[in-house]
């Protein structure tokens, strides 16, 4: 093990991340609110090729190239982010401009994405309840789609094959013209999941999983002044929950989500943009307490999106923009009780150059809504650029989290009088940029008041109240450094968290996460090593149990045998480490995956 550590110490020390944190111009972003504004916060691109080396759940890819903890009840199983400390509902999954965490959890299960189903993704550490509303307190996770045009018809075939039985494969079609494009595609993921675990049950049993993805996009470029884009993805899939125990009852969990959206760019001028959203969302999910009982709790929720964005620049060093959301969502279920919410919310947002090296942004935002009250919010941010090798930024802001249909109407201990979280929060930031190199350092501070907790009235009736303060603190460090054929990367993340209320640490949040890779391409072979270290958790609030830390060793080889067709390989957990992120539910050991590739 200490050896292993040694070569890992070595490999970080050289490494900076492949990722483009810098510049977004190589991916094309479809948010207008993201290329125009949130300068003052760093950013982590993840474009297609990282994403290919990581051909199963977007979690693998998080975990192995961003300072985000994820906690998974078994592989494959439901996936939750501690970012930057905070809790799973603290951070915001925005699909293509749209925050679609789930309106019953508040969050998003990262294993019901395939990494392949979108075309880069984007990485923001900190508040973002600006732009994307509630649960944007730790970060936001951008889930990004483009359009090319003027490319003709291209198809792309990958399929894989793994251990456990593990099945991958997706088909993509797409076709483009000068002013039209569109595309289709499917993904499967499954498997029999019924790796060794280090217990007295030697299997992971009753751990079968399928998940299947279908996205639909088409674009069209009216003039050069006007573009119709309309996103469409449908992810469908079931799911046994592994046995904690050998006489534990086998259960399962089966989901339906829909996701529609149609956007209008029009920008007339050089002064004027807007954009216009239209998304409608339905999540609907079967719970089975017992996988060979008929009986099932159902939720339910129906959600209606309309945002929109308008940009108008006064000056060459003066812009002014306005934002506003309008929500309707309903929801049922067996054990929720039948209602809808609605919510407003307008933001307004300026952008100052004062001279070439200094800009500042500032921005307020209040939401209005029929169940809940929401706080009046702010963030102010400046760059400061004196030298081209050298930036200063800084950012403060106040962020929300709202009660979810679970909080606000579960029919045994909903409650509807709830108040949003709060969360007050600054960071500083300096980046270091060469020609081959930049590596990003932010020291954070966040203060998260009302909490929201389920606490006991009597031994089988729990109630969510706003009792709970909470304060997380750390540095992180994001880097890239490209030499000749080599990629080297690596994030890091220092977090401190508080329970103000016990004096204790948060559960499940690592005080140390720490990525490292290196990619080298050699004509047609390339090779990566992904490199993974957390540190131990806490699974009590009084902290009398913990997890072991853990590191992991992940190996790629890719091989194109021509332009069209391409081979790859992949070993996850190269030295077979026993490890948990989530109390009693065990990850595999050493696993392969093979995968080909054909385009046409």
């Amino acid at each position: 093990m200490k050896k292993r550590f040694l070569y890992f110490i070595f490999i970080s020390e050289i490494a900076f991340a492949q990722t483009d944190t810098i510049g977004l111009e190589p991916l094309v972003l479809n948010d207008a609110f993201l290329q125009n504004h949130y300068k003052s916060q760093s950013i982590i691109k993840l474009n297609d090729s990282v994403l290919e080396q990581n051909p199963a759940q977007l979690t693998q890819v998080l975990q192995a190239q961003t300072p985000i903890y994820f906690k998974e009840n078994g592989r494959g199983m439901v996936s939750s982010p501690s970012f930057r400390g905070t809790l799973a509902s603290h951070t915001a999954v925005v699909w293509n401009g749209i925050n679609v965490n789930s309106q019953t959890t508040g969050q998003t299960d990262f294993n019901l994405f395939g990494s392949n189903s979108f075309d880069g993704i984007l990485v923001k550490p900190g508040g973002g309840s600006i732009a994307y509303g509630t649960g944007a307190i730790g970060g936001t996770i951008h889930l990004l789609n483009k359009f090319d045009y003027n490319k003709g018809w291209q198809q792309k075939i990958n399929l894989g094959y793994g251990s456990f039985d593990t099945w991958i494969g997706k088909y993509q079609l797409k076709y483009s013209a000068a002013n039209f494009s569109t595309s289709i595609d499917y993904e499967r993921n499954q498997s029999d999941n019924d790796y060794k675990i280090p217990n007295y049950m030697k299997r992971n049993l009753n751990g079968k999983y399928y998940f299947n993805t279908l996205n639909a996009n088409l674009g069209y470029k009216i003039n050069p002044k006007n573009e119709l884009k309309v996103y469409s993805m449908f992810n469908f899939g079931h799911r046994e929950f592994p046995l904690a125990d050998i006489g534990s009852t086998p259960s399962g969990y089966a989901n339906q989500d829909y996701r529609v959206l149609t956007e209008w760019n029009f920008n007339p001028n050089d002064k004027w943009k807007s954009q216009l959203k239209l998304a409608y969302i339905r999540e609907e999910s079967s719970f089975y307490p017992n996988i060979h009982s008929d009986y099932t709790d159902d939720l339910k929720v129906d959600n209606y999106v309309l945002k929109y964005y308008l940009n108008h620049q006064f000056t060459e060093n003066f812009e002014l923009a306005v934002l506003s959301e309008a929500f309707y969502n309903e929801g049922s279920g067996n054990n929720l009780s039948k209602s809808d919410q609605n919510s407003f919310n307008l933001a307004l947002l300026a952008k100052h150059k004062l001279s070439d090296v200094l800009n500042y942004e500032a921005s307020i935002r209040q939401d209005f809504s029929n169940t809940y009250n929401n706080p009046f919010i702010y963030s102010f941010g400046f760059n400061y650029r004196p030298t081209h090798a050298y930036q200063l930024r800084g950012n403060v802001s106040k962020n929300f989290r709202n009660p979810t249909y679970n909080d606000l109407f579960w029919k045994t201990g909903g409650n509807p009088d709830l108040k949003s979280e709060s969360a007050d929060q600054f960071e500083i930031g300096n980046d270091f940029i060469c020609k081959n190199l930049t590596i990003q350092t932010n020291v954070f501070y966040n203060n998260i008041k009302n909490m929201i907790q389920w606490i006991p009235m009597n031994s089988s009736y729990w109630v969510p109240r706003n009792v709970n303060k909470v304060e997380t603190y750390g540095v992180e460090v994001i880097g890239n450094y490209k030499w000749n054929a080599f990629n080297f990367n690596t994030t890091y993340g220092f977090t401190k968290t508080k329970d103000k209320l016990k004096n204790k640490e948060l559960i499940y949040s690592p005080n140390h996460k720490w990525t490292a890779s290196i990619q080298y391409t050699y004509k047609r072979l390339s090779a990566f090593v992904q490199n993974i270290y957390t540190s131990k958790v806490f699974t009590l609030a009084d902290e009398s149990a913990k997890l072991d830390d853990f590191w992991l060793t992940n190996l790629g080889l890719n091989y194109k045998i021509s332009p069209l067709y391409s081979v790859s390989m992949k070993v996850n957990n190269l030295f077979n480490q026993k490890y948990q992120t989530q109390e009693n539910r065990w990850q595999p050991g050493t696993n392969y995956m093979i995968q080909i590739q054909i385009k046409f």
